[in-house]
């Protein structure tokens, strides 16, 4: 709270924001839903290159976006948007494969998660846990 002469003024604080890059999948669905409950700002992108775009102009703290992606990789939409935005957390899903989590990694995504890990897993890589 903030003082103006005698009275109190509230000052809401943001709720945190998600960018969603998971096309339309019900796992997206599952995902936004989650964090919606918990009172998280969601929205909606549908591939991963489309998401880094929404994440700049939102300036999104955190992303979740897939691998596969219309003009460009994931991974190489990650790295762009870790570049512009360093603290940003991004979370890439898609097929199991070390060679991609490792990929990922190196672009900057703190976490990489095959595709049925499911809404549980996806949240605490956001989280940190």
């Amino acid at each position: 709270m903030r003082t103006r002469g005698n009275t109190l003024a509230c000052v809401k604080k943001k709720p945190p924001r998600l960018v969603l890059g998971l096309g339309l999948s019900g796992l997206a669905a599952a995902v936004d839903g989650r964090f919606r409950t918990r009172g998280w700002d969601v929205v909606r992108a549908g591939t991963g290159d489309e998401a880094a775009r929404v994440a700049f102009r939102y300036k999104a703290p955190v992303v979740v976006m897939a691998v596969e992606g219309d003009a460009e990789s994931g991974v190489l939409a990650c790295a762009k948007l870790v570049l512009g935005r360093p603290h940003a957390r991004v979370v890439l899903v898609g097929p199991e494969d070390r060679r991609l989590a490792k990929f990922a990694r190196l672009a900057g995504a703190v976490g990489y998660l095959p595709r049925d890990a499911g809404p549980a897993a996806i949240e605490r890589a956001v989280m940190g846990n």
